[in-house]
Order: C-alpha cells, then structure tokens, then sequence
C-alpha cells in the first residue's frame, strides 16, 4: 500500500473511507499512479487482527489506485502560473504547447526547404489527451459555421486532428494520399465520397500554403467541391491571401502573433526570442 512519495496525508485523515480515498488518490497519484504514501490510518493500530486489517485496507487502496490509472492513463494536472488581465481564449493551451515542446527554438527546416529559428512540432499532442481535446474544440469552433459534407485530413500532420474532429461533430472523413501506391486500389482519396460534395480541408500548420493548395487541388481532382481550408496556426505571411487568390477562405484557430505576445506576456520566452517569431509573422 506504499507508494513513491510526494505528498503525505495527515494521520488524522480517514483514508477507509472510500469516498474520501478516491479523491485522496485522484490529486496525489501521477499519471503512472506513483508518488503517493498513504500512512496507516491510527485507529487500525488497535485493531485485534492488525494484519488483516491492512491488508484488507491495501487492496481497497489498489483497487481505488487501478481506477484512477484506468480513468486518466495519462493526465496530469496543468495549472497557469502566471496571472493576465486581459482575456485570452487560447491563452493556456498555448502556454501547455510550449511547456510540452511544441514550440521550440534553434535552426530548423521547414517543409519548404526554408530555416527558421524556430520549430512548431504539433506530432506530440496526440499523445496528451486533455491537450489534443483542446485543440480538437478549437477546430470545431470554427468548423460548426461551415457548410461542408466531409472533412478532409492532410496527410499526415492534421489526420489525427481530422478524425477526432470528424468524431466530435459526427461527420464523414475523407484524406488524399501524399502518394498513390503502385498497388491495392491505387486510390488518389481515401475514404467514402460522391462528387459534388463540399469539403472542408483541416491542416495544423499553414506557412507558404503550397502544401495545402496541392492536396486539396487532389481533391477537386476528383469532382469534391473545396472553399475552406481550417489550420490550428497561420504564420501570417500572407498566405490567406494566397488561398485567398486560388479560390479557397481561409481560417485558423492561432496565429504566430498571438503565440508570441502570449509566451512573452507569461514570461516563457525572453525579448531575443520575441523578436526572432516577430520577425516572421
């Protein structure tokens, strides 16, 4: 019934009961139910079968342990730890992408071939549930406005984010190949679709914009109607103008500008930094 320790309950406390067990569990265990010592409660010292009764005690704390490990196999509590004034919607979820690693700094090339002195790597949140959920509720906010028949996921960046979107809002997906295999159905779209169909096309990442105008021209390839494409971040370069030109609308839930200002309002970031993602808005 002993746990890697962090936290220490006091003896005073009624860990026997069941009610007060689960919650006692709930905050102090990590993600990989550790990090906790629950000390035997005094009253069970004058118990006439001690032994029995801690090890009765210890399987009901086992079996209270496997259910909060089942219910959260990979939460942990995130708390903001700066304070803002002003109202931000995205604030947090910004702040819980860069203490993850997703925006991160030193020379990097992009998908362009291009070196930036930064790197935004969204691959990681699907491993993190309450994050991804975030992200998830950010696209949808955007994508309950349109008028679409199914959603299109670029490969392979956006395809997890597509299929949970796809699942929150109850609606068929669809994804173009990166390339079509020599065998199998030799498919150019993946996935159930009757031309004419209108499509919005979720990406995570929008920078130039070539690679979102070439897959989704797959689509249209194939008779699907295409107007709107929904990124989780625009770079700001102009490239919603650039869709703009080739017929498509536009729409990102972040934009670099916002992740800036908010990473160096909360102290995450120096000025040196700043400067370097203000430089390429």
């Amino acid at each position: 019934m002993f746990f890697r320790t962090y936290l220490l309950i006091a003896e005073e406390n009624d860990i026997t009961n069941q009610e007060d067990l689960t919650q006692i569990l709930a905050a102090g265990l990590n993600k990989n139910g550790e990090r906790l010592l629950l000390p035997i409660p005094p009253k069970l010292l004058g118990c006439e079968h001690l032994i029995t009764a801690i090890e009765t005690l210890k399987d009901i704390i086992n079996d209270q342990r496997q259910g909060v490990i089942t219910g959260s196999p990979t939460c942990e509590l995130w708390l903001p730890d700066v304070c803002f004034l002003r109202h931000e919607p995205h604030r947090d979820l910004i702040l819980q992408l860069y203490d993850i690693g997703c925006i991160i700094f030193g020379g990097h090339v992009q998908a362009s071939g291009v070196v930036f002195p930064y790197y935004i790597d969204l691959r990681k949140i699907i491993s993190i549930p309450q994050i991804f959920h975030k992200i998830v509720t950010a696209y949808a906010e955007i994508i309950k406005d349109l008028g679409f028949d199914r959603i299109a996921g670029i490969p392979y960046g956006s395809l997890s984010t597509a299929t949970g979107l796809a699942l929150r809002l109850e609606r068929p997906m669809i994804f173009p190949r990166k390339e079509v295999k020599a065998y199998g159905t030799g498919r150019l779209i993946e996935g159930h679709f009757q031309p004419g169909e209108k499509i919005v096309v979720v990406d995570d990442i929008m920078i130039t914009g070539n690679s979102v105008i070439k897959e989704a021209t797959k689509l249209k390839s194939v008779g699907l109607q295409v107007e709107d494409i929904v990124v989780f971040i625009d770079h700001k370069r102009g490239v919603k103008d650039k869709l703009r030109e080739h017929g498509y609308r536009g729409h990102s839930a972040l934009t670099l500008t916002e992740i800036a200002q908010t990473l160096y309002d909360s102290g995450r970031i120096n000025s040196e930094q700043f400067e370097l993602l203000k430089n390429h808005y």
